[in-house]
């Protein structure tokens, strides 16, 4: 797909890439929005109990790292 890579005109209010002059900031707050509804939607995964496999491989790569340092 090819994206309109003109150069900002000040006549018709268009910026590079064909966005708006004040587009940053409706991109912060969609950004923001996404964000916080990907929170919402994935939170539960957060208080989910870490498998044993995975709580052991863990364990053993903290060990590895930790015997790296020493």
């Amino acid at each position: 797909m090819l994206t309109n890579c003109r150069e900002p005109d000040k006549r018709d209010g268009v910026g590079p890439h064909g966005t708006r002059p004040d587009a940053g900031f409706d991109l912060k707050a969609v950004r923001t929005g996404i964000g916080a509804a990907l929170r919402t939607l994935h939170s539960d995964v957060l208080r989910e109990e870490v498998a044993d496999r995975i709580a052991e491989l863990l364990k053993r790569l903290d060990q590895q790292k930790d015997a790296d340092s020493a």
